[in-house]
């Protein structure tokens, strides 16, 4: 197995093991129908670049096309062709108190089941980790006991698994043959084949969030883990630009407060913090602007002219250009998600763990922020929604309970 360990400036942490078991699988990939389409949302982004931008979709007065029930949690979809493909939570045999990860697969039209695969987790856990589909084949990350999973897009049969030591919480990104993750200390890098290629750590920092990927290069904020005192001026925290193929550093730049979030369009990352907004040129990390935030904007979306960021009960639209505020909006209570763009609205939806009220997604008009309509979903916890063709879908879960996917169109569309 070939590995590149990448010094950081700050040095680097020593690597976990880390073993591969590769099933057999051939180097050669058979991409699904339609994976490069626009209408897919094949990774979260939908794209390595991680916009969340979907314009060519347009859903007003939704109605339930249909809705898929699990006896536990569920992600965000990944949607190609005909396939909405899930990561779920399911009873564990062994322990029925507790769920262990599976992936499932249902027809778009119907929201008919076609296959599920449990994954060898006994003893483990859910690890919340959204579903990406590359060539043919479905990546996704699981809390037992492997780390990550490449599962066979059409059959459901895993090609092979990556023991890294630990949960995989985040989606990845693959690009260039070369699928990419965030795993706290580290970013790992595995060819199609489940090969690891490279990573990339440094000392006092963690990765929590997924890697952008834009021509060849990978883009990740840090969390600076040290001893030093965070302040709105503290620039601990990293943004790295890699070499895809090699992990070589490009250029690492502090921009400071706990980035979670990284999207990029159009030559330019844009991130949330803690405490601000940030744009930052992506050829050398030196930064366009800045917004300063009341409290943290951990999860943004980037639109035509626009960023849009959430947390705590607030929504922002900021330009593009220079980072001016253009509304805000404030839920009744905590919007969790990142917001997902599409045609003419961002969608959103609420965290509701310690009420009774259901979570309800808000679809804001993209230049106003004005509510363009509302559905109240079953469960307290929504989760951020996906886009397939005419059709935006929405996640959500009872806290240890049931999850529920509901597929929504409008109801009459033109």
């Amino acid at each position: 197995m070939r590995r590149r360990q990448v010094l950081a400036s700050l040095g680097a942490a020593a690597l976990a093991g880390c073993s591969t078991s590769n099933l057999g699988v051939p180097r050669a990939v058979n991409p699904l129908p339609g994976e490069d389409d626009a209408s897919a949302w094949a990774q979260q982004g939908p794209t390595p670049a991680n916009r969340r931008h979907a314009a060519h979709v347009s859903v007003t007065d939704p109605t339930e096309a249909w809705r898929v029930e699990n006896d536990g949690p569920v992600s965000t979809p990944a949607v190609v062709g005909e396939t909405v493909y899930l990561a779920a939570g399911v009873p564990d045999e062994g322990d029925r108190k507790y769920h262990i990860g599976a992936l499932l697969a249902v027809d778009r039209e119907t929201g008919t089941e076609r296959w599920r695969t449990v994954f060898d987790s006994h003893g483990g856990g859910y690890a919340g980790c959204s579903p990406i589909v590359y060539d043919g084949t479905v990546y996704v990350g699981d809390a037992g006991r492997h780390g990550l999973y490449a599962v066979d897009a059409r059959t459901g049969d895993v090609r092979w698994t990556a023991d890294l030591g630990g949960s995989v919480n985040r989606p990845v990104v693959a690009a260039d043959g070369v699928v990419c993750l965030a795993q706290q200390e580290y970013i790992v890098a595995f060819d199609t084949a489940g090969e690891e290629q490279w990573r990339y750590s440094k000392l006092n920092h963690t990765f929590l969030t997924t890697p952008t990927v834009v021509d060849g290069t990978v883009y990740v904020g840090s969390v600076f883990t040290g001893d030093e005192s965070e302040s709105v001026d503290d620039e601990s925290s990293v943004v790295a630009a890699l070499d895809l193929q090699t992990g070589e550093v490009v250029w690492e730049a502090a921009r400071g407060e706990n980035f979670a979030t990284v999207s990029a369009a159009d030559g330019r990352l844009y991130l949330a913090g803690k405490q601000t907004v940030q744009a930052l040129d992506s050829a050398d990390g030196s930064r366009v602007w800045s917004h300063r935030v009341d409290s943290r904007f951990g999860r943004l979306a980037v639109g035509d002219d626009a960023v849009f960021a959430t947390d705590g009960r607030r929504a922002v639209a900021l330009g593009r250009k220079d980072g001016g505020r253009r509304w805000e909006f404030e839920a009744d209570t905590h919007l969790r998600t990142h917001p997902t763009v599409t045609g003419e609205s961002v969608v959103v939806s609420t965290d509701n763990p310690r009420v009774d009220d259901h979570a309800v997604t808000y679809a804001l008009d993209v230049d106003s922020g004005d509510p363009r309509w509302t559905l109240e979903l079953d469960g307290k916890m929504g989760y951020a929604a996906a886009v397939g063709e005419d059709r935006v879908y929405l996640p959500s879960h009872q806290t240890g309970e049931s999850g529920v996917v509901v597929g929504v169109e409008s109801a009459n569309p033109e």
